[in-house]
């Protein structure tokens, strides 16, 4: 019983948190270069599948949360590659559909940036890569927690569906961060990293 009180908390706090990005989001002023309205409408993406996260755990369709978190893992990586890494010539060809397939590549010139350098990121795809991919296309890790003793049913532990949560909370704030830091919010960027660490999902260093 504390396992799913803890899980509503935490499904609570994601109902809190989108209410909380989408207020201070209003009113926000958008850039008008091509290059930031590419990464702040990939941004909005990341936004777009944490709600989509938290709207799938609310209706019990865990299997579609699952699957959700390596698009919002590899939509941020990616709006980031574009705001601040891809060249004019990289924007072009991203605009015909035509580059940044090649995942690891631009995870490698993200992790470049003084912000990513810590090499959190390609830890996490290190870690979980194998488990997203098969969460994401059907793989045994999705299919195997459809079954509950003799019935075909979610069957998911609570403390991955807390995780599920909590990865989708964790890269809504940076997608925050990324998008008010292009509109000079340096007060909504604090507030935010200030949540990031209320909410536990990174912990400050000493």
């Amino acid at each position: 019983m504390e396992a799913n009180k803890t899980q509503e908390q935490t499904l609570q706090g994601s109902r809190d948190l989108h209410t909380w990005l989408f207020r201070q989001l209003d009113g926000v002023p958008l850039p008008k270069t091509r290059r930031f309205l590419l990464a702040i409408s990939a941004f909005d993406v990341v936004l777009d599948y944490f709600t989509g996260i938290t709207a799938s755990i609310e209706k019990r369709a865990y299997g579609s949360a699952f699957a959700l978190v390596r698009s919002i893992f590899e939509v941020f990586v990616r709006a980031v590659w574009l705001k601040d890494c891809a060249s004019d010539t990289e924007l072009a060809a991203f605009e015909r559909d035509e580059y940044a397939r090649n995942f690891d590549l631009i995870l490698s010139k993200v992790e470049k940036l003084d912000a990513f350098k810590s090499g959190t990121l390609s830890d996490l795809k290190n870690q979980a890569w194998a488990a997203m991919n098969s969460y994401t296309h059907g793989g045994i890790h999705q299919i195997a927690r459809r079954v509950k003793g003799n019935a075909i049913d979610p069957n998911y532990l609570d403390e991955e569906i807390i995780e599920v949560l909590r990865m989708g909370q964790m890269f809504a704030l940076l997608a925050f961060i990324q998008i008010v830091q292009v509109s000079g919010r340096m007060d909504l960027e604090q507030s935010a990293i200030q949540k990031l660490y209320e909410m536990k999902l990174f912990v400050k260093a000493k």
